[in-house]
C-alpha cells in the first residue's frame, strides 16, 4: 500500500496506536496519555498531541519522541524510513475498511472531519438510543427535572455507547444552530472526551445579547447546575479560556463568574476581568466547593448557603411575594423552604424598622439620607470632638506653664532688688536648714 509521508504524519496517532499496538489512551488537557510502549512503567507518561496538523508523541519514560514514523522505526527496529512506511501501509491495509480507527477514536482528538468521519452522522446514530440512563445520571448530579426536560426535548442530551461504557453526551450547537461537537461524560466513571471542535455551550443564544445580568462557568454540568440554582442566562466555556465573542454580553452590566475555584479558574477570572473591564464582575461564592455542581449537590444535601448578597435577598423576596407556588421559588434558588422564610422574615423586619424610624412631615434638608451617611456624620462629629479636647488640654498645659514662668520671673526680679518674697522657694529652703540646726 503506497503511502505519502505527509499523509502518514497526519494520521490519527491515538487511533493508530490503539488499534495496532494495543495502547489505551485517556484525555489529558490538549493531549492524550498512555502507558509507555517502550518500557514497563506503571504510571502513564507516554503523551500524544497534534501540532500544526501533524501528530507527535513524547515518551518521558524512555525519552523517545517524534512522529508515527519514528514510533514504528523504534518499535519495529527498522533502520530505513521506507521500511517503516511499508509496514504502516500493511497495518492500515489490514484494517478492513476501518480507515484507521473507529469514528469515536478518530474524533477524540477534536479535529472535525480531518480523517473522513461525519459528526452529524454520529449524532443521528446516538440520538436514537434510550435517554433514561442520562436522566438518572443528571438527577444524580442534582440537576432539576425542568432543566433535564429542556435538554431532552431540545435533542441536546444523548446516550452514547462507546468501549463498553455508557456516556451522557451533550450536543453543542453554535449561534446559527450548527452542530460543533459532542461532549461526552462517562456514566459511572470520571472519564470525558469531546467529539468535534470545542465551542461554548448555552440554552440562551437568543436572549444573551439583551441580558443585563449573565453568568459564565467552565463545564456543561456546571452550566446546568447554575440554571438549576439561578434563572439567569449564561454560557459554559468547555474549559477556562474566555476567547469567545464579547458581543454576546454587549448589554450586560453584571457578569457573574462561576469558574472553578482552582488555578485554572483563577486565570480565567483574571482574563475575564481584563476582557470586560467596563463591566462589573461578581464572583459566585462557592464556599468550600470546587465548582458549581459540587455547590449544588451540597445545597441538595441540606447545606444551605447563608451568604446570599443583599441584592439577591431582595430579589428573592420580590419573587416570593408574587409567586403562587412558594416551593418553586426555593427550588429555583437552590435553598430549602425554612431558609427561604428566614430571608423573607429578615426583609420584612428591615422594612418595618425603616418605616418606624421615619418621622411625619418633610425631612430637614440637612438630615442624612441613609443610615450609612448618618454613621459617617457621627464619626466625623466624634473625630471633631476629639480634636477639640486635645486642643483644650494643650491650652490648659500651656497656661499652667506660663503661670509658673511668671512666678519665677517675679522671684528673680525681687532678688535683684534685694527683696525676698515670703513664699519664695529660696526662703523656704533657708527656714528648713535653720530648723535642722536647732
Amino acid at each position: 500500500m503506497a503511502i505519502d509521508i505527509e499523509d502518514v504524519k497526519r494520521l490519527d496517532l491515538v487511533g493508530f496506536l490503539s488499534n495496532h499496538y494495543g495502547m489505551k489512551f485517556h484525555p489529558a488537557g490538549d493531549s492524550y496519555v498512555s502507558l509507555s510502549a517502550f518500557s514497563g512503567e506503571n504510571k502513564p507518561s507516554f503523551f500524544v498531541r497534534q501540532v500544526k496538523g501533524h501528530w507527535l508523541f513524547k515518551d518521558f519514560s524512555s525519552d523517545n519522541a517524534g512522529s508515527i514514523i519514528d514510533f514504528v522505526l523504534l518499535k519495529e527496529g527498522f533502520s530505513e524510513v521506507s521500511k517503516a512506511l511499508k509496514h504502516i501501509g500493511k497495518l492500515l491495509g489490514a484494517g478492513g475498511g476501518k480507515k484507521n480507527q473507529t469514528a469515536q477514536s478518530e474524533s477524540m482528538r477534536g479535529e472535525k472531519h480531518a480523517c473522513g468521519y461525519d459528526l452529524k452522522e454520529i449524532y443521528r446514530n446516538v440520538k436514537s438510543n434510550d435517554q433514561a440512563i442520562c436522566r438518572e445520571y443528571l438527577i444524580g448530579r442534582g440537576i432539576s427535572n425542568e432543566v433535564i426536560n429542556d435538554l431532552i426535548c431540545g435533542g441536546i442530551v444523548l446516550h452514547n455507547r462507546y468501549q463498553g461504557h455508557s456516556w451522557c453526551c451533550f450536543a453543542v450547537f453554535d449561534q446559527k444552530g450548527e452542530l460543533q461537537c459532542l461532549d461526552n461524560h462517562q456514566i459511572g466513571g470520571g472519564e470525558k472526551f469531546v467529539l468535534g471542535q470545542k465551542n461554548i455551550f448555552t440554552f440562551d443564544w437568543k436572549i444573551l445579547p439583551a441580558a443585563e445580568r449573565v453568568f459564565i462557568c467552565e463545564g456543561i454540568i456546571d452550566y446546568l447546575s447554575m440554571k438549576t440554582l439561578r434563572s439567569i442566562p449564561g454560557i459554559a466555556l468547555l474549559g477556562n479560556s474566555v476567547g469567545f465573542d464579547s458581543g454576546l454580553f454587549k448589554n450586560a452590566r453584571v457578569i457573574i463568574s462561576a469558574l472553578d475555584s482552582d488555578e485554572g479558574g483563577l486565570r480565567g477570572l483574571l482574563d475575564l476581568q481584563e476582557k470586560f473591564s467596563d463591566k462589573e464582575i461578581l464572583v459566585f461564592n462557592l464556599g468550600s466547593c470546587k465548582d458549581p455542581n459540587e455547590y449544588l449537590k451540597a445545597v441538595r444535601a441540606g447545606k444551605e448557603p447563608t451568604n446570599l448578597a443583599a441584592e439577591d435577598k431582595l430579589t428573592l423576596y420580590k419573587e416570593f411575594m408574587h409567586a403562587e407556588n412558594k416551593s418553586a421559588v426555593s427550588l429555583k434558588w437552590g435553598i430549602n423552604r425554612s431558609y427561604m422564610y428566614q430571608i423573607v422574615s429578615e426583609c420584612e423586619e428591615n422594612i418595618r424598622n425603616g418605616f418606624s424610624q421615619r418621622c411625619p412631615g418633610r425631612k430637614p434638608s440637612h438630615a442624612p439620607n441613609t443610615l450609612k451617611e448618618a454613621i459617617e456624620r457621627i464619626a466625623a462629629l466624634e473625630e471633631g470632638k476629639h480634636r477639640e479636647e486635645v486642643e483644650k488640654e494643650k491650652y490648659i498645659a500651656r497656661s499652667e506653664f506660663m503661670a509658673l514662668r511668671l512666678k519665677w520671673a517675679q522671684i528673680e526680679a525681687a532678688e535683684l532688688r534685694g527683696e525676698c518674697l515670703a513664699d519664695s522657694p529660696k526662703k523656704k529652703q533657708i527656714k528648713k536648714k535653720k530648723n535642722k540646726r536647732r
